[in-house]
């Protein structure tokens, strides 16, 4: 594809390409067509681009959200069927999403302590209320001197969870309805971690144990709560990077992915995503040039969540002969990059002062935190009924003429959730 020719209205920008979302999601319900799919928020951060999965999701079922005012907007927003993925304090969202909940909507909020519990109850007991909630399973793998995993939930067992439930019982307004048991070890850890290729065997070997450990434990835990007479509205599990292993679980009723729609850099190192296509990230201008060499772009710190590594750094998109600049990276307000010799075979374009580095950024939703809209675009030649540029020849082109052609982000609606 010639990047060079795409034209943006405006730089720093951040694309989406339509043709690349629509192979994604064909991906994800060829995967996931066992169970039914739950989107993850998190990873997408636009009503819009929610509302197209939705409306391409055979099985959707609902919202996996991340804060709980984020989802009273999703409510206010006309979705249903919200999980929310963390525990809450903020009981003034809670007690405002009872004007959906009474007209029918779903909503359920995640617990693993009695705190949490305590918080939701209080609230229920105000408004008169009851409230569903989801027991999040740690599905962590604890080894000798190593717990491979995340630092989640205090739900580790049956005995956690059946200590729980006896805090539950005095709770008459709390009512469990739902068990989620994420696999994140599985789910979003890559095996080719970038600098660490020493370590890709090791990691593939504790996935497929903790795969083996997972089914046991996750499934005993349901049993336990079927036998004990709670009924499931749901069961949850697995993520981008666990697709074929998560919908292949009989205990797992519907799994939530969000990631691989945009198919970011940090997932490029992960076995089990090779399949999808790089669907969004961002353009800078190219705006000094200190010396022979070496072109300076404007903005590009976008550096993902979590511990610091290379792993966590936007990649360069195009043009492929550029490089970073080991001693700056990418900045918060411009970024270095060094010209290989390799430009120098006379078939790779000419980078002036004006145009624009495609790049891509680690994680897949922080993208919209640093950018109200996503431009969208279109690689093949088709009618422009849906309002999105297509293609002139070979050349894509942004067309600012055409209506629709961006979905704002959450940050563009003037929203911003912790």
């Amino acid at each position: 594809m010639d990047f060079a020719h795409i034209i943006a209205p405006k730089t720093p920008s951040a694309w989406l390409d339509m043709d690349a979302l629509d192979h994604n999601i064909a991906l994800v319900n060829q995967k996931t067509q066992a169970v039914k799919l739950r989107l993850a928020t998190k990873s997408i951060r636009s009503l819009d681009v929610l509302r197209y999965i939705k409306d391409n999701s055979p099985h959707f079922i609902g919202l996996m959200s991340y804060a709980a005012d984020e989802s009273l907007y999703l409510l206010e927003n006309g979705f249903d069927n919200i999980l929310c993925a963390y525990p809450t304090l903020d009981r003034a969202s809670v007690a405002a999403t009872f004007d959906y909940t009474k007209q029918g909507a779903t909503m359920i909020w995640m617990v693993d302590r009695p705190e949490h519990v305590d918080v939701l109850n209080e609230v229920g007991k105000i408004h008169d209320v009851v409230i569903n909630i989801c027991l999040d399973i740690n599905m962590s793998m604890p080894l000798p001197k190593l717990y491979f995993g995340t630092k989640r939930s205090a739900l580790m067992s049956i005995k956690d969870v059946k200590k729980l439930l006896k805090h539950i019982k005095k709770c008459r307004h709390i009512n469990v309805s739902a068990a989620m048991g994420y696999e994140a070890q599985i789910a979003g850890l890559p095996e080719h971690l970038p600098g660490k290729a020493l370590l890709s065997p090791a990691i593939r070997l504790l996935k497929s144990r903790s795969q083996k450990q997972v089914s046991k434990r996750r499934r005993s835990i349901v049993e336990y709560l079927n036998k004990q007479g709670y009924t499931l509205k749901l069961v949850n599990g697995g993520g981008s990077g666990s697709m074929d292993f998560t919908s292949s679980q009989p205990e797992v009723s519907e799994i939530t992915v969000g990631s691989a729609y945009y198919k970011p850099a940090y997932f490029d190192y992960m076995d089990s995503m090779h399949e999808f296509q790089p669907a969004a990230g961002f353009v800078l201008p190219v705006t000094r040039q200190p010396e022979k060499g070496v072109i300076t772009c404007h903005s590009g710190g976008f550096i993902a969540s979590g511990a610091t590594g290379a792993d966590k750094a936007p990649v360069i998109h195009y043009p492929e002969y550029l490089s970073l600049l080991n001693d700056e990276g990418f900045g918060e307000v411009q970024t270095p990059m060094a010209i290989s010799k390799a430009k120098k075979d006379g078939n790779a374009p000419r980078l002036s002062i004006g145009d624009v580095v495609w790049c891509r950024h680690a994680k897949a939703g922080e993208l919209c935190e640093h950018f109200n809209e996503l431009i969208c675009y279109r690689q093949s030649a088709q009618s422009t009924t849906d309002g999105f540029a297509r293609s002139e020849g070979t050349r894509p082109i942004i067309n600012t003429k055409i209506k629709n052609q961006v979905m704002t982000t959450y940050r563009g609606k003037g929203k911003c959730f912790h």
